[in-house]
């Protein structure tokens, strides 16, 4: 039953990825600029025509929008995602040097998201009408209206200028110490919505019917507690999964902000060079992680929903 849930999975997976492919390369080849451009910038205009139809034969830009698609997904099959306009190298080979360090970002963000928002969450959600109650309920309120970019250049602005110490970007990424800039601010911008997600969630099963009737007839406050919080983290995880997207699309501005050379940056540069199928490429590599990364917390609410096994 599980296996069958995820191959169906994994087949609407290949659906959004295809259906995001179709979208994407309809928008990149629609907008406003050619291989010409990204190679010479603003001296394109210096071209003759001649020479700039020359340039856009060469990358094929100048056959129509459904034979260049399908020769993209001809290439994708392969594993070749086409060469970049201003690098002159494969995307794949930019992607494997880029990607790495997005997932290292992504990772490190989830992990103490869900470490601070389960501990905080829990603790104000058992304790209802107590300062933690209050505290995580103000704090989810406050940091999250908070602009993610703004409060990363004010942590530029405390912490970097004029500290080497401390840095968001630049240096090996073996290095941990330039992880603690972008991860704060992604962890400051996200753990307070998701604190109060299991929050409110842990208050509504401490009221509920059966947490009173189990009370009422004596049962241990331990094993209560554990069902408790077994029920309170079903949703959370779909929520959870829910908002995995805006950790790559939160990426973009974090990335860019603190240099961090990954998907996010990436996207980023090439949308500014014009670089095309670098542009296609970050895109479908990015698409690809969140589908993988929502499949994950799919399979993840089926080991802990027993009533989910059931319906599968």
């Amino acid at each position: 039953m599980i296996s069958r849930f995820v191959v169906r999975r994994i087949i609407q997976g290949f659906l959004v990825i295809f259906c995001l492919s179709i979208i994407s390369f309809a928008i990149i080849n629609v907008a406003p600029g050619d291989p010409a451009t990204a190679l010479y910038g603003d001296l394109a205009d210096r071209l003759t025509t001649e020479e700039r139809n020359r340039i856009n034969e060469n990358y094929g830009a100048d056959k129509p929008l459904t034979e260049r698609y399908i020769k993209w997904v001809k290439g994708v099959a392969r594993g070749n995602l086409g060469v970049s306009y201003v690098e002159g190298r494969e995307v794949t080979t930019i992607l494997k040097e880029k990607i790495p360090n997005t997932l290292k970002l992504v990772s490190w963000t989830i992990s103490l998201i869900l470490v601070c928002s389960l501990l905080l969450g829990l603790k104000a959600g058992f304790n209802e009408n107590s300062f933690w109650d209050k505290f995580v309920s103000g704090m989810s309120v406050f940091f999250y209206s908070i602009p993610s970019f703004w409060l990363a250049l004010i942590f530029i602005i405390l912490f970097s200028v004029g500290n080497k110490n401390i840095s968001g970007s630049g240096g090996t990424f073996s290095n941990l110490k330039y992880y603690i800039m972008p991860v704060s601010v992604l962890v400051i911008a996200h753990a307070g919505a998701y604190a109060r997600f299991i929050q409110e969630k842990v208050k509504e099963e401490v009221n509920s019917h059966y947490v009173i009737a189990a009370k009422a007839n004596g049962m241990d406050d331990r094993k209560i507690m554990k069902g408790i919080v077994k029920n309170a983290l079903v949703p959370f995880i779909n929520y959870l999964g829910i908002t995995i997207p805006s950790f790559f699309g939160g990426s973009v501005v974090i990335e860019t902000v603190f240099s961090w050379p990954g998907l996010g940056m990436l996207n980023v540069k090439a949308a500014n060079s014009k670089d095309y199928p670098l542009l296609m490429g970050a895109i479908f590599m990015t698409g690809i992680l969140v589908v993988i990364s929502i499949m994950i917390t799919d399979i993840l609410q089926l080991v802990v929903n027993p009533s989910l096994r059931k319906q599968v």
